[in-house]
């Protein structure tokens, strides 16, 4: 309640404090006169202080005269106060009108960013090619993938990149590692090539990422498509990385096209409900809101919105402004096995300060989902 409506309930309970006090008055002398004069038993002769007998005219109008204008005074400040109050009955209901329009609006806008959220998931697609082989002649067979399946390849070309460059550039910490690792995988191969400087280590790096753009391709040097074994070998040899999976697509093309209004949008949507005015939507009914729409992310989404952020391209998704990993819990499903061995998520987040805001009157409201099975876990032990 702001400071004029208090002002305002207490005018209020002043005048009708007021009136209940003439009243009373008027109550009390009235019944005092009736009393002292025997009215309520029988009519009275009333005689004047040297015995005159008094016309009823006169006890009237000193009754009338005394009390007329005690009983106009409370009867204007009653219909006042009867005006008033449906005054602000009226205003209250045009209040709940307004609140109910600007929730219906809020609720509408919402669940349309959700529908354009599903349909930016679904436009993203990739197109992967094989080679089968017959006595005379290859065929070539394509497949489209789509939708959030994609992300799965994303996260393993986004991998293979990394361990290279880790191996190929000396000295180099693992954040700077991610960011360069998610600008080629983002813009494609082709931003080393505009780059005006390459150090020894980068011109490796770059030669790297061409020869295993070559092994998937098919070039005839090297090996051919989807042998998985020579491509598995090149990768481990220059990355320390085992076990990486043949993808049949065009690599280190870059991604931007499927993904850049992907992110766009995802984050006006977070942006959307998180800064809405807290008087509309309680924090609580904010992450209400954000599990509907965290519930549309796959993990390996959530997994990519990490890199995203982490690579410095999304930084706006958590840093001192914005607090939308940890106060609203949008990669609440991540955990490590779905990572990088490199980022924990325990340290980054350093979950043990519990510092990051937790919903009222809810015992168990954990930064990540991993912590409650280590809750469970350790509850059945």
């Amino acid at each position: 309640m702001n400071t004029k409506s208090k002002k305002n309930d207490y005018t209020l309970i002043l005048l009708i404090s007021i009136s209940i006090i003439l009243l009373g008055y008027s109550a009390i002398y009235l019944i005092n006169y009736y009393s002292n004069n025997n009215i309520l038993i029988y009519f009275p002769e009333s005689v004047s202080s040297d015995g005159k007998k008094l016309n009823p005219n006169e006890i009237g109008d000193t009754i009338g005269g005394i009390l007329n204008p005690i009983i106009g005074f409370t009867a204007s400040i009653l219909t006042f106060l009867a005006f008033y109050i449906q005054f602000k009955a009226n205003k209250q209901q045009k209040e709940l009108f307004r609140q109910e329009l600007d929730s219906n609006k809020f609720e509408s806008q919402f669940y349309e960013m959700l529908r354009l959220h599903k349909e930016n998931v679904n436009e993203i697609n990739i197109k992967l090619t094989f080679d089968s082989k017959t006595r005379n002649e290859i065929h070539i067979q394509t497949e489209d993938v789509s939708g959030r399946e994609c992300f799965k390849y994303f996260l393993e070309e986004l991998k293979i990149i990394y361990f290279v460059a880790k191996k190929s550039i000396n000295l180099i910490t693992h954040d700077k590692a991610i960011n360069i690792a998610y600008s080629i995988f983002f813009h494609g191969i082709g931003v080393f090539i505009n780059k005006p400087i390459y150090t020894k280590e980068e011109r490796e790096f770059y030669e790297i990422l061409k020869s295993l753009e070559y092994i998937n391709d098919g070039n005839r040097n090297i090996g051919t498509r989807g042998n998985k074994h020579k491509f598995n070998d090149y990768v481990s040899e220059k990355s320390n990385y085992y076990g990486a999976k043949v993808l049949n697509y065009d690599l280190f093309q870059g991604h931007s096209a499927n993904l850049a209004h992907y992110y766009r949008h995802l984050y006006q949507t977070v942006k959307f409900i998180a800064n809405q005015n807290d008087q509309f939507l309680t924090y609580e009914q904010k992450r209400n809101y954000l599990r509907i729409l965290r519930s549309q992310l796959s993990n390996q989404e959530q997994a990519m919105l990490f890199y995203n952020w982490k690579s410095d391209f999304g930084h706006g998704w958590q840093n001192k402004t914005n607090k939308y990993f940890t106060d609203y819990r949008m990669i609440h499903n991540l955990y490590n096995d779905l990572l990088i061995s490199d980022f924990d998520l325990k340290v980054i987040f350093d979950i043990e300060n519990l510092n990051y805001k937790k919903e009222i009157n809810r015992t168990n409201d954990s930064l990540f989902e991993f912590q409650d099975w280590s809750t469970h876990i350790h509850n059945d032990l």
